[in-house]
Order: structure tokens, then sequence, then C-alpha cells
């Protein structure tokens, strides 16, 4: 962390420029990298104040920066942004020139506060925080630019501005939500999409099944409740896919005829195919499976993810002219060696977590009917193949896979489905709408348990021994970890055992000893910002790298990787744009303040999307949440969005 000369960020005042350097303090509730690209960073200047580490820097010239990238970004829908931040940047230029009077000073400062006070949206409204804390703590650089009648010299320093919000800031792939909301609102659908697929095609399978971490980053919080941002997007899809048929995207001219080989058709390989193909290049999907979206086909059950929503987006990616050959395994079909030396100029792994992590208890290898690993339960689920089902089925562990297993059981007929998971409901990692949704169903939650023994005869499950569990002292997860409590066990009568405790990839394709290195935890080692593995011109993306993450995190990674790969084939070298740096750089720093009390109207009701009834959705595997009703409760929701935009800068 960065040991600062000054810092007024949050309101909390650090004034360290008389002090010794090596006695000065490290800057506590913002976590401020020290550089940038490689860089020292020197100033930092953004909505919550302002942060000065290197006594070079020149305030006034730094604020003059920033106010030209404001304007840069004011939407222009009210007075005291555009044109006053207009003002603030012309009044910053003159005294940076020598042109300054004394006046000026008094203008910045009257003017800052009216901004501050009487903009409509929180860029006008933070935009002047920076300004307001210098001319109260800076005022000597002020006045010296005054006296001197000089224009400051040139310093050498870069400025790198980035507007974001803490919405955006909260969503991995960091699109756009406050303009698609924005646009939502004006009733312009098809511009809201477009600025969704800007980032992803795949609009209406994160309308659905995305965790939406952007509404835990919602400001709307302390006064009644996160907008509906999931939703949101996911009636912008429906919308244009009900009134339009399909979703359109552009995509550039052939790229010098040049090929990438992607090795997966999940999230993460589907997004890089649409982001290559949209600048020109020749891709190629690799696919094990009979069919394409790799755990969105097999492992979200249809009532989540319904085959026609998923489907339109692969056709998208297809419109593309991106080609997925399916049943393909590589390793098998096809070596990777040879995979690399049929002419493709880039690879991308993203195979995903296929795999289910081993419970490691007696009987779990033996064969046994009835046992079956959730990921390959879900799979023929979703293929439709058939498998004897039991009567009552124990559903092992909390997550998101093991609700999709003990919510599907229900589906297809099973009469007692158990969720048995070794520590409390508070703990399980699933989202609370999924857990909800499954105590809502009927099925049975057996908490603070974990299994010892399969217990089968004739070959076949009868049974599933137990152990109480109590929690003990927070583990590296940093939840509570679990501890047996001798003595008591018990049996759960069961006739089918599906365990979900974890995922794991299948990486056995890969050379062994190869150059493409797999960390001890079994996954790809990739660089964090180019997604590129340590062989070059391999890149890796989703689960395969990052372990059981989240659709939407997928898709970042998948991102990332495409951008690389695009500067790869271009310059033989695998680097992030400044846009993906920047956004790396203000995810360290946080934008989202939950002690914040925003200055806005509260008490205006979250529309909330319509679902089956309990006994109508059991029934089947009919979509089980139904969106909003139609524009005018999206126009009603798109409403309470405060449009939070914030500008920051760095200086190195």
């Amino acid at each position: 962390m960065a040991k600062v000369l000054f810092s007024s960020w949050n309101d909390q005042l650090i004034d360290e420029r008389r002090k010794d350097p090596a006695e000065r303090a490290e800057l506590a509730g913002l976590n401020l990298p020290e550089e940038l690209e490689g860089a020292p960073l020197k100033a930092f200047l953004g909505w919550a104040g302002l942060v000065v580490i290197d006594p070079q820097v020149n305030v006034v010239e730094a604020l003059h920066r920033y106010f030209e990238a404001v304007q840069q970004e004011s939407c222009g829908r009210c007075v005291p942004c555009r044109i006053g931040t207009r003002v603030l940047a012309d009044i910053l230029g003159r005294l940076v020139r020598g042109e300054g009077a004394a006046v000026d000073l008094a203008v910045l400062e009257r003017l800052g506060k009216m901004i501050k006070e009487s903009s409509l949206c929180e860029l006008g409204q933070s935009a002047p925080v920076p300004l307001l804390h210098a001319l109260e703590h800076f005022r000597d650089d002020f006045t010296a630019c005054l006296d001197s009648g000089e224009a400051v010299k040139e310093s050498g320093l870069r400025y790198r501005p980035i507007l974001t919000a803490p919405c955006r800031n909260g969503c991995p792939a960091h699109i756009d939500i406050p303009y698609y909301i924005g646009m939502i609102e004006a009733g312009l659908y098809d511009a809201s999409l477009a600025r969704i697929l800007d980032k992803t095609p795949l609009a209406g399978v994160l309308g659905r099944v995305c965790v939406h971490p952007c509404e835990e980053n919602c400001r709307r919080q302390p006064l009644d409740d996160a907008l509906s941002i999931r939703v949101l997007k996911r009636f912008v899809a429906d919308f244009e896919l009900r009134n339009r048929g399909s979703s359109k995207a552009d995509g550039a001219a052939t790229a010098a005829g040049k090929r990438v080989a992607i090795i997966g058709a999940g999230p993460a390989g589907l997004n890089a195919a649409y982001m290559l193909a949209r600048q020109g290049y020749r891709v190629t999907i690799f696919e094990a499976l009979p069919v394409a979206g790799g755990m969105l086909a097999v492992g979200i059950p249809s009532y989540r993810l319904p085959w026609d929503i998923l489907n339109a987006e692969i056709d998208l990616v297809k419109s593309l002219g991106v080609e997925i050959r399916l049943n393909t395994r590589i390793g098998k079909d096809i070596s990777f060696e040879q995979l690399r030396g049929e002419g493709y100029e880039a690879i991308l792994i993203a195979t995903g977590l296929h795999e289910s992590a081993s419970m490691r208890v007696e009987g779990e290898d033996a064969g046994y009917e009835g046992f079956i690993p959730g990921v390959e339960y879900l799979r023929r689920v979703n293929l439709e193949q058939e498998m004897a089902l039991g009567r009552r089925a124990a559903i092992i562990g909390g997550g998101n896979v093991a609700m999709d297993c003990a919510r599907s059981s229900l589906r297809l007929g099973i009469e007692e489905v158990y969720l048995v998971y070794r520590r409390s409901r508070v703990e399980m990692p699933a989202n609370e709408a999924e857990i909800i949704a499954a105590e809502e169903e009927g099925v049975k939650f057996h908490l603070l348990a974990n299994p010892t023994r399969i217990i089968a005869e004739e070959g076949r499950v009868v049974g599933m021994e137990c152990i109480r569990m109590e929690l003990g002292e927070p583990d590296s997860s940093g939840r509570r970890r679990p501890v047996p409590v001798p003595g008591s066990e018990f049996v759960l009568d069961v006739d089918m055992i599906i365990p979900a405790i974890g995922q794991v990839a299948d990486l056995s394709f890969l050379p062994e000893g190869g150059p493409v290195a797999v960390s001890k935890r079994g996954a790809i080692e990739a660089d964090a910002l180019t997604m590129e593995t340590t062989a070059p011109g391999i890149f890796a993306a989703g689960d395969a790298v990052l372990g059981a993450r989240t659709v939407v995190e997928a898709v970042a990674s998948a991102n990332k990787a495409a951008e690389a790969i695009d500067s790869y084939l271009r310059t033989g070298r695998a680097a992030a744009s400044e846009r993906t740096v920047m956004e790396n750089f203000i995810e360290q720093i946080g934008v989202y303040n939950p002690e914040e009390r925003p200055a806005l109207i509260g008490n205006r009701i979250r529309q909330e999307e319509r679902c089956r009834p309990v006994a109508e959705r059991i029934k089947g595997f009919c979509e089980a949440e139904l969106g909003f009703d139609g524009p005018p409760t999206a126009l009603r929701e798109a409403e309470r969005c405060a449009c939070c935009l914030r500008l920051g800068m760095a200086v190195v």
C-alpha cells in the first residue's frame, strides 16, 4: 500500500507534507496500488477526494486534466455539470498557462459548490470534490500559478482517467450498467441491448443465471432496495428476441485470415469467440459434448435457463462466422499437439470444470447403483438421458450445483429429496434466491451434517451414514470450520446419493510436462490481465483458470483473453488494453462505499420479477422465473436508477 503525502479521501484527512518521507503513514481505508503498468503511482483524483503521493505533482495541472476528462463524459442533460465543469476546466487551464486572475479562485470555489449541490447525477455531484478539497488544502499551489505569471512547466506525467460506477465496478465483466438502464428508461431497447452486446452475446443467459454482484454495489440499498439489474438485462434481451426474432452483432472485416482455436464451447469459449470474430478473426471452437454451451447447456437445468434462450445466443455467435465442432474431444479425436500444428496462430483453453470432486468417504468408489456425481447427474438430466431413479435422494453440498441437483430431483418425481450440508445455512455458498426456492419446493435440509460412509446391499445404495458437525474457528475461506461431533452418527434412509461438493478440471489433454503450466490446485496458470499461459500464444479462460466461479466471471476472463489474443496476433505480444488496465486498477481501490448515505429519494419499491407458483413449477422443467410482466414494470424499475457515474484519474 502506498505511503501518502496527502489524502482527503472519504473526508478522512491525512496531511504528511511536513514529515520526512520515511515517517509518512500508509493510506488506510483505500487500497491504493503502488504502481500502474510498472510506473509508480504519484496521485489519484476522484469522486471522494484527492490523494497525492509525489510532491512533484502539480495539483492545479492535475485538476485541469481531471475536469477535461469530466467534460468528455458529461451527458449534457443538466447545465451545472455540462456547462459548469467546462467553466471549471477553462479557469484551471488559464491558471496552468499563467493567465489566471485572483478572482478565479473564488469563482472556482463558488461554482464547484454549486455544481456539487445542483447536478442531477453522481458525476456532477462528485466531480467537484477533489477541487474543493484542493482549494482548502493546496491554496498555495493555486496562488503560485497566479504569482508566477508563467505556464506550469511540462512534468512528463501521464494522466489516466476512467469512468465507472459502483454497479459497473462490481460487475466482473464491467458491463456498462448505467447506460443500458438509462436506455431502457428512455424506451431505446435496441440501444440498451447493443451496449450489453459490446461485452457479451449472453444477455439473456446472464439475465437469468447471473449472481448479480452488481446489485450488492447499488447505492440505493441504504434507502430502500438495490435495483433489479439482472432482470432489467433479461427484459431488454427478451424484448428484442420476441420483437425482432434475434439479436445482431457487428463484425469486422477478416483480420488477414488469422485463425484462432478455442477448446470448449462454454460461456468463456463462446464469449471469446464472439469478441474475436467481431474483430475479424476466423474462430473454430472444439467441443467434446454433443451440444454447445458447456455447463450452460448441461449444468444448469432448463427451469432456470431454457434451451431456446441459450441456443438463440449461440446462434448469434455462429452468425459471425464462428465454427463449432461438436463431439470433438481434444486429446482423443485431435491431440493438443495436432491442434497447435494445424495453422491456428493462437489457442484459447476454455474447458471448464466437468468432473466432480471426491467426498472421500467409504464406498464412494465402489460403483454402487444409485450413486452418481452431481455434474454427471445434471448432464444426464439436461441431455434427457435415461437413468435409474430412486424414491429418496440425498444431495451433498451447499452450492448452486447442489441446489440445481435437489430442485431437478423433485421435478423428476423423486419423492423425498434431502440436502446434506456440513455447515449452517448462513455459510451456504449458494445464492440466497436458490436456497429459498429449494426450501419452498420441498427440499429437506440436513444442516451441520456430513457423510461418513455409503451403505449398500447387493451393489445398490440403501442408505448413507452421516455425522453431526459443529462449527469451530474460521478456515481459509473465512467460514467457520465444521468439526465432527464424536458419537453423533445417524443414517439417512436413501437410495440415491448425489455429491455436489465441488468441480474439478480434466486437463488430461495437455501434454505432460508441456509448456502449459498447471497449478497444484489443478488449474491452468495464466496471467491475471492477459490470460496468457506459460506458453506464448496459448491462453486460458473461465473455470479452467479461475476454479468453480460464476458465468459472469467466465465472461470477464474471456474478454481479457480475446483482447490479449488480438494484441498477440497484431504485435506478437499479449497485452491488456488501457481500459482493462484501468478497470483492474480501480477494482483494487473499490468504488462502492457502504457507509455512504446518498442524497436520493428513497421508498421507491423495487419491481420484482414474476415466478410460477410452487405447485406448478415442480411439475416439470418449464421456466420458473418469468421476468417482468412488460415494459411499464421495466420502466418503473429503470427510473429508480440514480446513474451513479464517477470519474477517477490516476497520475503516473
